[in-house]
């Protein structure tokens, strides 16, 4: 299928890259038809483009490349309603925010996207905890997973 899109002109999609929303993401209420589009020179960041309108395209991320301890916990509910059983089976995405002074950019941590990859059905899910918020600083994140990193090391050496 043709997709026309404000950001990267027209595109061809197959049928199996379009992934469907459960329910609309709040605030855009007329899409819930996305694809994905992965550029080498953004990675591991991806664009989340609507099918049904042009010009919305959202920046996600595996929460995993910046926030090595997010491990939320999924309602069984939401786990149903997307054919899962179990959060390990979802793929998870985070809608991140890149405003002008990259440093200060941020990905939604209370709200992620959960995807059933075999069924390409996804749904955004707000998590019941404080843990999160809706603005978590991707560089603070890469700090906080870079010093556990250097502390299992200092741990592992003390091991020997």
């Amino acid at each position: 299928m043709k997709v026309i899109t404000s950001r990267f002109g027209d595109l061809d999609v197959a049928e199996e890259q379009i992934y469907t929303l459960a329910y609309p993401l709040p605030g855009f209420s007329a899409t819930s038809s996305f694809f994905f589009i992965q550029k080498e020179k953004i990675a591991p960041f991806q664009w989340m483009q609507s099918v049904e309108e042009s010009g919305l395209t959202f920046v996600v991320v595996e929460p995993h490349h910046f926030f090595h301890d997010y491990a939320p916990s999924i309602s069984a509910g939401d786990l149903k309603e997307l054919g899962l059983s179990r959060t390990e089976d979802a793929a998870l995405m985070a809608i991140v925010v890149l405003p002008e002074d990259m440093t200060k950019m941020t990905a939604n941590m209370r709200g992620p996207l959960v995807i059933n990859n075999a069924t390409r059905r996804m749904k955004q899910v707000f998590l019941d905890s404080d843990r999160w918020t809706v603005s978590e600083s991707i560089v603070e994140g890469i700090r906080r997973k870079e010093q556990a990193a250097m502390d299992a090391k200092v741990a592992g050496e003390g091991n020997l």
